[in-house]
């Protein structure tokens, strides 16, 4: 490396303990087998060589600010405006010269390598090619994940250890298969999504029928492509995923209307729907008849 005045100590971060090194504070966290997902505050930096026990993917949520970083490989000392959403990828225990002034706010995604190895055999038969040192990338895919993530974050990982799994298995595979030094070729699933996939998906529908599930987000939990999903989810079910959705509340709303007495509209927000008339609607068109019809009819 070209003599930037950095320290010449490395400082090293691990994302899985719970005490950040100085220059570093913990915001919001949840920390799985195999991954951690982080909120991150860090101090101004003058000048430091930065290496992350983990290959990590941090996305940046503060204020715009000037941001300068020599990689191990170049001796060119580069700088950006940093602005949100940018991403920066790490691999693991690769120094990075970095150096800042303001104190920026970053969504940090850590993968351990043995997980990153299971999900890469399991995608594409591959072993982990390894990644390189990526600064300020602009990604849609890895953005729209961050969103997800957050909302985990605000939820406290609320909706379980399952649904976090599926976001980090999905950002991996993006991860090398966009980013990764060698090819891995991701096995494309024809004619359907096979037994575990579907069951897969078809387990996480049933676990989020109050929610709106958008089509991105389950081909997140099947490892696919919004498209590549949508296709074969049809050839697997014979409906498209929206529709399978609203089958699967309604027939959830019929157990829920024989089998107690709670209130038509404490019952169409307990399976997803906005409104008593909306749940009305549907139900007419799926079962022929209102809820309140249905329930009196068979009580």
């Amino acid at each position: 490396m070209s003599d930037s005045g950095q320290d010449s100590r490395v400082a090293l971060i691990d994302f899985r303990t719970e005490s950040p090194p100085e220059g570093l504070s913990y915001g919001e966290r949840i920390v799985q087998d195999g991954f951690s997902v982080t909120r991150s505050l860090w101090s101004p930096n003058p000048g430091t060589l930065i290496s992350m026990e983990q290959p990590v993917v941090i996305i940046h949520e503060g204020e715009p600010f000037d941001m300068e970083w020599q990689l191990s490989e170049t001796e060119a000392l580069e700088h950006r405006r940093v602005v949100a959403d940018d991403i920066h990828i790490g691999m693991a225990v690769q120094p990075v010269f970095l150096r800042w002034r303001a104190r920026p706010q970053a969504l940090v995604i850590a993968l351990e390598p043995s997980f990153i190895d299971h999900v890469l055999r399991e995608a594409s038969g591959a072993d982990n090619s390894g990644l390189r040192t990526r600064i300020a990338l602009r990604d849609p895919i890895l953005q729209a994940m961050a969103v997800a993530w957050r909302k985990e974050l605000a939820q406290r990982g609320a909706n379980g250890w399952l649904f976090a799994k599926s976001l980090a298995t999905a950002l991996t595979v993006h991860l090398f298969h966009t980013y990764g030094d060698g090819p891995q070729s991701i096995r494309s699933v024809k004619g359907g999504l096979g037994t575990r996939r579907l069951r897969r998906v078809t387990d996480f529908i049933e676990a989020h029928l109050a929610e709106d599930i958008g089509l991105r987000e389950l081909a997140a939990v099947a490892q696919l492509s919004p498209h590549h999903f949508s296709d074969a989810f049809k050839a697997s079910t014979g409906m498209p995923p929206h529709r399978y959705q609203i089958n699967r509340r309604i027939r959830r709303a019929k157990e829920l209307l024989l089998g107690t007495d709670r209130p038509i509209t404490a019952i169409a927000l307990a399976v997803g729907f906005a409104s008593h008339s909306h749940f009305t609607d549907q139900f007419r068109k799926q079962a022929g008849t209102t809820p309140l019809r249905f329930r009196m009819d068979r009580k």
